[in-house]
């Protein structure tokens, strides 16, 4: 299946890359409160010494994974223990045995609307209260099916979440109007790119702002990453993500950077790079690998 596929390779490489044994400790959490989709336990990380008001991270796994997976094929647990920051790594209802996330159904798509955005939402509320942590400094990061959750997060709880990054998602309300948001769908015109070159940055902007309706606060910061040979989630979506949150947030294209953060990466900022960065990587795969320095310092942790 030429989705599935390239999907499945991309988790096997980067699941190669497990990191070492950490010093903290990870626990189950099943009562965090809200949860009205029902999501299962959130792994949680935290490390010996937690900094006073940590950030908190919410970790989101591609699809066909599970938080136990995303928490070995990131370092996010290394920089946990040198920053003192905690880590929620929860995992998906399934959908038709894919294990993807809802990024597609009213629900989900709506501040409070009852889908799996409410309960990752709630996960990341009780963090904040259990630990003390800083309401200023809570993000999503996550690759694939999770990157393209953490567009919705950001777009349905701009309230709560400060920033995000995406490693070969989709934008925000892409998935809108399939019957679900996995490689199994009949109707895969998102990930395939049709609504990319389609949709301006204004309809972009305009569904992104339309999943909290009468929100007039601060808009979560992007960091936007996508590999040029992506076949499962085409590179058009790269630009679709930074045509969306470049209107929601009123920046506009300042430079590309060849070779940043590594080689054949391509740094693309917007005005002075604090708010929204895309980064195309040359012959890159499906979920790039993970840029734990560049990531950590566009949250502003580093």
């Amino acid at each position: 299946m030429r989705y599935s596929k390239p999907l499945l390779g991309a988790l096997a490489a980067a699941t190669s890359l497990v990191p070492g044994a950490h010093a903290g400790k990870t626990q189950s959490v099943t009562n965090w409160g809200d949860n009205p989709s029902n999501l299962p336990a959130v792994l949680v990380y935290t490390p010996d010494k937690i900094a006073t008001k940590p950030a908190i991270i919410l970790g989101l796994h591609p699809c066909g994974g599970t938080g136990q997976m995303y928490q070995q094929m990131t370092p996010l647990n290394s920089y946990a223990d040198k920053l003192g920051f905690i880590v929620l790594y929860p995992t998906s209802k399934s959908q038709s045995g894919m294990n993807c996330w809802d990024a597609h159904s009213a629900k989900s798509l709506k501040h409070d609307g009852g889908g799996d955005s409410q309960g990752l939402a709630g996960m990341a509320k009780w963090a904040l209260k259990t630990y003390n942590g800083d309401a200023a400094k809570v993000f999503a990061v996550g690759g694939s099916s999770g990157a393209m959750e953490a567009n919705v997060l950001a777009a349905t709880y701009p309230d709560i979440f400060n920033a995000a990054a995406s490693y070969s998602g989709v934008p925000a309300g892409c998935w809108a109007g399939s019957p679900m948001s996995t490689p199994m769908s009949s109707d895969l015109t998102c990930p395939m790119g049709q609504k990319a070159a389609s949709y301006s940055a204004q309809k972009w902007g305009d569904i992104a702002r339309e999943s909290y309706p009468g929100y007039n606060g601060t808009r979560p910061r992007m960091m936007i990453v996508h590999g040029t040979a992506d076949t499962a989630v085409v590179i058009g979506n790269l630009k679709a993500q930074l045509d969306q949150w470049s209107n929601v947030l009123g920046v506009n294209w300042a430079k590309n950077t060849s070779n940043d953060p590594i080689a054949n990466w391509k740094k693309i900022t917007y005005d002075d790079g604090t708010k929204l960065v895309g980064y195309e990587v040359l012959n890159g795969p499906h979920i790039p690998a993970f840029q734990g320095d560049a990531t950590m310092k566009f949250f502003g942790l580093m």
